[in-house]
């Protein structure tokens, strides 16, 4: 590594021991219950490239295979087509960084090779802890954990997924809350107490924080919908009476104002999902400027919004301008597009206070790739602040600064993280 200001700013950000402000990945139960592990299953968002490339996916492309040999044939092909994307870049650096790979690209002389390490390191009791805490060097990550699950404190900090909360009009959705409750919800208050001693229950556990994903499924506008309209219609569904559209939106918007208030109420961070979608995702749903009525009712609230937008980087960007309530986090982005994560930091720094920005959620499954997408975002990091020093008058002093507050300390500080040993 050499002397220039990138070099000494991607040195800063590689000793800081990071914070992953957004977690999918499998606890080490998991990792070593699916071992040994193989570049067939060492994936993450390349799948989406995949089954957008044969129309089906990886499993299905695979069925007929052999051996791993034949394997490497489909997906050989499906790299010829597509091998340029960051979701496949990810998947490189993970091989270079870990597995040995030298090349550039994966090929018919050295997959085999990287196969095997793959194999070898994932069936090694000590390697999931190694990567994590080791070699990745990562505090703690912030895990969405869906309802009822547990976690890995020294691996994991819970984020509770909330999206079953809107599901609620569904008999059978309502049934699991009021078993595991044990208690009945003849009223919309009563199955709104419910909710909240749900979350109650996560945040005595240790739990820091609330999450929605619906973009994926709805858009993320929502209204202050008023308690005698969203009863109304709670009551049609504990009476068996079909909802249209539009009511199951009413109480769906009328629980996303509830969840919000009691996430203020219990100084919980809000995380929700904006911006890039899944395949055939209706984009324009996730845009995040749907979120402005949220915001504006629940100024007590933090809100930590995921993904930069993405697209939505530059209106993202004004919500964090103007709105206290409001974190940007980038999980996720580095591995959708480098250079448009640099773009959009690039914008941030001259808009958002630094102290609500927070720079890396790995939002992947698997430890290795968690480490190989923080090689990619300290990257890019390097790249505008070193960028910005240069040209935009910002002190180098502000922007080593702004390393450990956007890897660490503005993470730490939200969610009140306590240091591992």
């Amino acid at each position: 590594m050499g002397d220039s200001l990138r070099d000494r700013l991607l040195a800063e950000l590689q000793s800081i021991r990071t914070v992953d402000c957004h977690s999918h990945t499998t606890s080490s139960k998991g990792y070593y219950e699916a071992a040994p592990i193989d570049v067939f299953r060492l994936m993450t968002y390349f799948e989406r490239d995949f089954q957008g490339t044969l129309g089906m996916s990886s499993n299905e492309a695979y069925v007929d295979c052999q051996s791993d040999a034949d394997k490497w044939q489909v997906l050989k092909g499906v790299l010829e087509r597509t091998r340029n994307v960051s979701y496949w870049r990810h998947n490189i650096v993970t091989y270079q960084a870990l597995f040995g790979l030298e090349d550039g690209e994966l090929t018919d002389a050295n997959w085999s090779a990287v196969n095997e390490a793959i194999k070898q390191h994932s069936a090694d009791p000590a390697w999931y802890g190694a990567v994590t805490h080791e070699i990745a060097d990562i505090e703690t990550q912030m895990l969405n954990v869906p309802w009822f699950q547990d976690w890995e404190p020294e691996y994991f900090t819970a984020i509770l997924r909330m999206e079953p909360a809107l599901d609620l009009h569904n008999p059978e959705t309502r049934a699991l809350l009021e078993g595991r409750l044990n208690r009945e919800f003849g009223s919309l208050w009563q199955l709104k107490e419910g909710l909240a001693e749900l979350v109650s229950s996560y945040k005595t556990r240790g739990s820091r924080g609330i999450k929605l994903a619906h973009a994926y499924s709805r858009t993320l506008h929502s209204e202050d919908v008023p308690e005698d309209v969203a009863t109304a219609v709670f009551a049609r569904a504990l009476a068996g009476q079909p909802l249209s559209g539009e009511e199951i939106k009413q109480l769906q918007d009328h629980i996303i104002f509830f969840l919000a208030r009691i996430a203020g109420e219990m100084d919980l961070v809000f995380d929700i999902h904006t911006g890039v979608q899944s395949n055939w995702g209706t984009i324009p749903e996730s845009d995040p400027l749907h979120l402005i009525p949220l915001l504006q009712a629940n100024k007590g609230t933090r809100f930590s919004l995921y993904h930069a937008g993405y697209p939505y980087s530059r209106e993202i960007g004004m919500l964090g301008k103007h709105y206290p309530n409001v974190w940007l986090n980038m999980a996720w982005t580095y591995v959708v597009t480098m250079e448009g994560t640099r773009q959009s930091l690039n914008e941030w720094i001259d808009l958002v206070p630094g102290y609500r920005i927070l720079g890396f959620g790995s939002d992947v499954g698997w430890p290795e790739m968690v480490y190989s997408h923080l090689i990619m975002a300290r990257s890019c990091i390097a790249d505008v602040l070193a960028l910005k020093v240069e040209r935009d008058f910002i002190s180098e002093e502000c922007a080593f600064d702004l390393c450990h507050k956007m890897m660490r300390d503005n993470a730490m500080e939200l969610y009140s993280v306590e240091p591992r040993g």
